[in-house]
């Protein structure tokens, strides 16, 4: 298979992802699809992850921290936060209601600007512990915290 057979091939595969995806998730696949970025959704687990090589695709990490409960950022392999915490330029903090044009600024940074980004999809319990990471990690990079009337950051 030559590679602009393989680029139609992961076209096709993205845009049958992005119609059955769920509406707030729908811009994030449009940019991988369109922008020539990556996504890395890292799931609740202590494993490590690699972060992409310095010459490597502008990225989104997806952190899930949402799901039957919100465990915090300790659940998932520190090292490897903190890495990737590092080399992203702004930060979405999601603990409320997806909206969907949240989600999309959280793709503008790789799209636009070349340069990694996070997303971290937890519960309101755990937003606190998220931002002071990030806050820590990374002073003064933007953060945008999409929450519940009164939450707790």
């Amino acid at each position: 298979m030559s590679a602009v057979e393989h680029a139609k091939a992961s076209r096709e595969r993205l845009n049958f992802v992005q119609a059955q995806a769920a509406p707030h998730l729908r811009p994030i696949i449009a940019a991988v699809r369109d922008c020539d970025i990556s996504m890395m959704f890292v799931p609740q687990i202590s494993d490590p992850f690699r972060l992409p090589r310095k010459d490597a695709k502008p990225t989104i990490f997806m952190i899930g921290d949402d799901l039957e409960r919100a465990e915090g950022p300790d659940t998932f392999h520190m090292p490897s936060i903190r890495r990737a915490i590092r080399a992203c330029h702004d930060f979405t903090v999601v603990s409320g209601a997806p909206l969907p044009h949240v989600y999309a600024s959280a793709a503008y940074t790789p799209a636009i600007d070349r340069r990694h980004s996070m997303l971290v999809e937890t519960r309101p319990e755990q937003e606190i512990a998220w931002v002071s990471l990030i806050r820590k990690l990374a002073p003064g990079r933007p953060i945008i915290l999409l929450s519940v009337k009164g939450g707790h950051a």
